[in-house]
């Protein structure tokens, strides 16, 4: 009966732990369509690029960018919020150029102004 059991409380341990253990970086059923780290990235971005003007400040939202970007399967964006970093550091018109590439993935995916 020992055996029954510890057999018992093992599986059960098993299906508990498969049953709880939940992946919130799940890829979306399509990468071609924003999923919600994607969604989050591109509405931050939308709100902070006019007031970037300074280095510091475009820096700075590129950070804010990138803590979401990074957790999407969204075809582009983690890529593209990568170039606007890297874009972020460098010159203005670097910074353009990471920043119409990460505009565009998000409008690519589905992202609705």
């Amino acid at each position: 009966m020992r055996i029954r059991t510890t057999t018992a409380v093992a599986a059960l341990a098993c299906v508990l732990t498969a049953c709880s253990s939940s992946d919130s970086s799940a890829k979306p059923a399509d990468p071609r369509k924003l999923d919600d780290a994607a969604s989050i990235a591109c509405n931050d971005f939308a709100r902070g690029y006019k007031a970037a003007q300074t280095q510091h400040a475009r820096i700075a939202l590129a950070d804010k960018v990138n803590r979401w970007a990074q957790q999407s399967h969204t075809d582009g964006i983690a890529a593209n919020a990568t170039a606007l970093a890297r874009g972020s550091e460098a010159s203005a018109g670097s910074w353009q150029i990471g920043a119409d590439a990460f505009a565009q993935s998000c409008l690519d995916a589905g992202w609705k102004p």
